[in-house]
């Protein structure tokens, strides 16, 4: 099936830079559907420079007067170009709400997996954005999958945690990544480019799965794993340095126990344990060669 990914956010939030990071992720054939509200389609443009499809829908936002042509548009793509991945940047000032509820069609949805939509959060310009542009500022953030903050190295860290505490009264299912964009690695790509959406429940779902991410280097994802305490936590990622789980380099996650809510980083032996600020859903990735399913899940389920 095609997998669909949805990029929005507010008008400079930083669409464009995010896209072209993922499109460097994804395998196969991908077609970018770019929603640009005016005249002149410079950020189609700028992505199509990367020798990537751009498909431009220049007469305004999608919403119920572009309800048709959005829905023409996938259907065409499907049957000319028959890509792997379907990439939609919505204009800054449109509904997320309009654009999932287009792609719960039949005839789309069964031919097309949604990945969790992702809401870049200016976090710079987030209060000022939250009081002049409520409506479609607000819709965006709480129809999101995955809300990517942005611009947070100029941040101040008690500023930051007011943002978190304002997005999550809009939507309290949200992943989200804070970390700068610079320091994103294979697991945060992991979970923007995997989280599968389920439309009618608006809600992500990190499915148990194994695969190549690169010339030898395996991804397990495993959503829910079984409750740890904070010591039973330190000993796990002791653990998963033996053998018998292969070579583990990389490991993160989300994992719930009686010491709470807790997210752990693992590189190479090394691990920290923190409180998990974001309220995340449980979940843990591992990357790295050779590894063992069975004694992993075994392990984390």
């Amino acid at each position: 099936m095609t997998k669909i990914h949805i990029v929005s956010g507010f008008l400079g939030s930083g669409k464009t830079t995010l896209i072209k990071k993922l499109i460097k992720k994804l395998d196969g054939k991908k077609v970018i559907i770019e929603n640009e509200f005016g005249e002149v389609g410079i950020d189609g443009e700028v992505i199509g420079r990367e020798n990537y499809d751009v498909i431009e829908l220049a007469q305004g936002c999608i919403c119920c007067s572009m309800k048709t042509d959005f829905e023409e548009a996938i259907l065409s793509i499907l049957k000319d170009y028959s890509p792997e991945h379907i990439i939609i940047e919505p204009t800054g000032i449109g509904m997320l709400s309009h654009v999932l509820s287009i792609l719960k069609i039949k005839k789309i949805r069964d031919r097309c997996l949604v990945i969790s939509p992702i809401t870049i959060v200016d976090t710079l310009d987030y209060f000022e954005q939250l009081d002049n542009f409520g409506g479609f500022f607000t819709d965006q953030i709480g129809n999101a999958g995955t809300l990517v903050f942005s611009k947070v190295q100029m941040m101040e860290v008690d500023n930051l945690h007011k943002i978190v505490d304002s997005v999550r009264e809009l939507n309290k299912e949200a992943e989200i990544i804070s970390c700068d964009w610079d320091d994103f690695d294979d697991l945060d790509y992991n979970s923007l480019i995997n989280m599968q959406f389920d439309l009618e429940k608006n809600s992500t779902s990190y499915i148990e799965s194994t695969s190549e991410i690169s010339d030898g280097i395996q991804s397990i994802s495993v959503k829910s794993p079984k409750k740890f305490r904070k010591n039973e936590l330190e000993n796990m990622m002791k653990e998963i340095t033996k053998d018998k789980y292969g070579t583990v380099i990389r490991s993160k996650g989300f994992i719930n126990g009686d010491d709470g809510s807790l997210e752990f980083s693992f590189v190479n032996g090394r691990f920290t344990i923190s409180k998990n600020e974001f309220n995340n859903s449980d979940r843990v990735c591992i990357i790295g060669r050779n590894l063992d399913e069975d004694n992993i899940f075994k392990l984390l389920l």
